[in-house]
């Protein structure tokens, strides 16, 4: 299953918690920092200050018009399989390659070979977009979901997990959630989260900082 739900603003302050749910302590609230990432020029080249990874054995489909939920400008895809993580595609000036983004902390863009065309998209619909990944307090760093098998969050087994960060914890929200269940609803961010086992406490977190992808120029 493809998670695809997300967007660009907001969340509950932490100070007024949940209800049912722990609160982070100490959390600083402050605005949730937006940071927008612009690696592939709109010539399908890598801007400068990127450096280019060819990666000649994966195969990517970007031909089922789906927008890149993080993506600010419009054609960059999310493309097939959820194995090669290609969550933020442009279509490379190279013919049948794409320029992907996995991680938009760093300068690293990979080159994949294309199956068919590269369709033209729009941006995803405002309920549907969200960051590529989102930086908590407390210095966690969570990446978006690309389908695959998660385990069940036992205080809430309809939920689904939607960002799995490195500090063994995931972001989880209700499958109906606007934005990959990124709350922005006010200024500072928030989400809820749990280890990535589906056990323990779902706590609220804030969103320091949340990351995008455009193209270049804006």
């Amino acid at each position: 299953m493809r998670l695809l739900s997300v967007a660009m603003l907001a969340a509950l302050l932490i100070g007024g918690g949940v209800a049912g749910f722990e609160t982070a302590v100490g959390a600083t609230v402050t605005p949730t920092a937006k940071v927008v990432v612009r690696p592939v020029t709109s010539t399908g080249h890598v801007r400068a200050g990127f450096t280019m990874v060819s990666e000649p054995t994966g195969l990517v489909d970007c031909n089922a018009q789906d927008p890149s939920p993080g993506a600010v400008s419009r054609n960059i895809e999310f493309c097939s399989p959820s194995a090669e993580y290609a969550i933020a595609c442009w279509k490379a000036a190279a013919p049948h390659r794409v320029l992907c983004m996995r991680d938009p902390r760093s300068t690293r863009v990979v080159r994949i070979p294309r199956t068919g065309t590269f369709a033209p998209t729009g941006l995803a619909p405002l309920s549907q977009r969200a960051p590529l990944a989102i930086t908590l307090g407390g210095g966690a760093y969570c990446s978006i979901r690309d389908g695959g098998a998660w385990p069940t969050l036992r205080s809430h087994p309809s939920w689904v997990g939607t960002y799995s960060c490195n500090n063994g914890d995931a972001v989880w929200a209700p499958p109906t959630a606007t934005h990959n269940g990124v709350n922005e609803s006010s200024a500072s961010w928030t989400v809820r989260t749990a280890r990535s086992s589906g056990v323990g406490p779902v706590v609220t977190r804030h969103v320091v900082r949340a990351y995008f992808v455009g193209t270049y120029p804006g």
